[in-house]
């Protein structure tokens, strides 16, 4: 896992629950230093052991703290990331959800050794987005749930504007559809 996702989950920790949260976090992880270099690949172990301690000092659930992680990571982590403009409204966000895969497979270019979670979108109709998504950390369907909604905070779409239906999930992989209002 590359330091970048560690420092996400950090700052997402020590925004929401506190830096006192984050140091027992780190010392629960086994962690002797707290500073990840974004480009640095780290073994997969560290973000386990990090998110294990997170649920256990953050008192939320596993899903209902997947669902914050990637809520937070859409508003905050993406628009560093997105060399796009963020522009307003339901079709800006039609198009980026259509788009996003791409987004994600330009990473790949930036780190090499990345380990590409699988995002895949289809256009059903002008009002419905079929989004498919297979993790490769955080396999719970509330962090999914969680980046798309957050996607639609981003990009100022209020929850009445569309719904997110859970279609399917074969295993890791999860089906949403995004029906438009």
């Amino acid at each position: 896992m590359y330091g970048i996702f560690i420092n996400a989950i950090k700052e997402y920790t020590i925004q929401n629950e506190g830096y006192s949260v984050w140091q027992q976090v780190c010392e629960s992880a086994g962690l002797e230093d707290d500073f990840f270099i974004n480009s640095e690949f780290y073994p997969d172990p560290i973000l386990e052991n990090i998110l294990k301690a997170l649920v256990h000092f953050s008192g939320k659930s596993t899903a209902d703290l997947y669902y914050h992680i990637g809520y937070w990571w859409a508003l905050h982590s993406v628009p560093r990331l997105y060399l796009g403009k963020l522009e307003k409204g339901v079709p800006a966000y039609r198009q980026f959800i259509l788009d996003f895969p791409l987004f994600i497979n330009r990473l790949s270019l930036i780190y090499e050794k990345l380990t590409l979670t699988q995002f895949h979108s289809v256009k059903v109709s002008e009002e419905a987005i079929d989004f498919f998504h297979t993790p490769y950390r955080l396999k719970e369907p509330r962090f999914s749930e969680g980046v798309l909604r957050g996607f639609a905070t981003l990009f100022a779409v209020p929850d009445q504007s569309f719904t997110l239906h859970l279609l399917d999930r074969s295993g890791d992989s999860f089906h949403y559809r995004i029906q438009f209002i």
